[in-house]
């Protein structure tokens, strides 16, 4: 169910909605919790991130999948709850077979911080527009250094069916651009090495495009 919040009412419907059992209603409430709600300049529901975690448990103990993968990232964290690696990262696989690729990512982080980055890696690829894939191969952290599969990874990010942040689209241009200076994997040019350091400091708060914009200008 999806349960639009319009007012006081609203909420105290899906509240015993939630109250009753129905995992779906109790993890919204979560989400309501964990953003808050404004109506017409009137906070509805304000942000609790302990009751947004308190919903979340109770819709995952119900069954609830898609709270399963939010109570895996608290558990991971140790948030309002302790920590507990081991069944956060069994959560995430039971996430990634159901297909998420949030999940996948939040899994390659643990993995990470295991120093197991061969299978970070293989967790990366499970979401074909992981911005890390390519620093992996940039770098060789966890698969060969292959600098010219990262240069096409990079580029293939930037194409308009790639939903990225807006972090991401910023950092590919920079390794785009930064890579067309160095001149090795693919023929030097300052003009293109211009044009995506130029993108990834469009908002000027990319200070390493910056400063290499400062050294081969702006035009």
């Amino acid at each position: 169910m999806k349960t639009a919040v319009k007012n006081i009412k609203d909420w105290q419907q899906l509240i015993q909605a939630a109250e009753g059992g129905d995992s779906n209603a109790q993890l919204e409430v979560a989400l309501h919790y964990d953003k808050g709600i404004i109506v017409r300049s009137v906070e509805v529901v304000s942000p609790n991130a302990k009751m947004a975690y308190e919903w979340t448990k109770k819709a995952y103990e119900n069954g609830n999948q898609e709270a399963a993968e939010t109570y895996a990232y608290h558990l991971s964290n140790g948030i309002y709850c302790i920590k507990n690696t081991r069944m956060a990262m069994k959560l995430y696989e039971d996430a990634i077979k159901a297909g998420s690729s949030t999940a996948a990512h939040n899994l390659a982080i643990e993995y990470r911080d295991q120093h197991n980055f061969k299978k970070a890696f293989s967790m990366y690829k499970k979401d074909g527009t992981d911005f890390s894939i390519g620093m992996c191969y940039y770098y060789g952290i966890g698969v060969a250094q292959n600098k010219l599969r990262a240069f096409r990874f990079f580029k293939k990010l930037l194409k308009p069916d790639n939903f990225i942040s807006g972090y991401e689209t910023n950092e590919a241009n920079y390794m785009i651009g930064k890579m067309y200076l160095e001149g090795k994997v693919v023929k030097q040019s300052i003009k293109r090495a211009r044009h995506h350091l130029l993108l990834a400091n469009e908002d000027g708060d990319h200070r390493s495009a910056e400063q290499i914009l400062w050294v081969i200008g702006l035009k």
